[in-house]
């Protein structure tokens, strides 16, 4: 039932062609994950969303993937937001290769292959500041970071992968293949 409430009201809000970044500012602060506005708790959902935008992947909508993905993976009615183990079952309902990564060092090597992957991580070494996840992609210069901070509404641009996280508060990563029209 709240899943459906939530549907209705991100149904409402269009992002346009757009990649959200700020998840606590603009349109997506107006959206619902659970309990809580997307402003508080769904990040994985919008990395889920940018990751898919990024790869060329069209027509996932956030409103479908919210809706889709709450009895899969929620935690506590979103007040732990989701469960980064289980935001494969998106990609594999959907047929989009996938790869997912428990160490820092193969999601590093594969992101560096494909150009773009998902990455969640504690935020801080205190438990208690909880998890966060982004929609990641490799640059000449570096990474680019997707919905990297509550309020910056850009990407964040980042030399090196520790500006990202460290390696003892990676949690996941996930990399799938780019979408190649040519080939559909």
């Amino acid at each position: 039932m709240l899943e459906k409430r939530n549907y209705k009201i991100n149904s409402q809000i269009d992002f346009g062609d757009g990649l959200i970044n700020g998840q606590g500012v603009g349109k997506i602060s107006n959206c619902r994950y659970g309990l809580f506005s997307a402003g508080f708790n769904a990040c994985e959902m919008i990395a889920i969303y940018n990751l898919l935008k990024r790869s060329g992947y069209e027509g996932h909508r956030f409103a479908d993937i919210c809706r889709e993905m709450y009895r899969k993976t929620w935690a506590f009615w979103g007040v732990f937001g989701s469960n980064v183990y289980m935001l494969y079952v998106y990609f594999k309902k959907h047929g989009i290769p996938y790869k997912r990564f428990y160490k820092l060092n193969s999601f590093k090597e594969d992101l560096d292959r494909t150009g773009l992957g998902i990455l969640s991580f504690w935020n801080a070494d205190n438990l208690f500041k909880g998890i966060h996840t982004v929609c990641v992609e490799k640059t000449d210069n570096g990474y680019r970071v997707y919905n990297k901070y509550n309020k910056l509404t850009t990407p964040k641009d980042c030399e090196d992968f520790s500006e990202i996280t460290l390696p003892r508060r990676f949690l996941a990563g996930y990399t799938i293949e780019k979408n190649n029209p040519q080939n559909e």
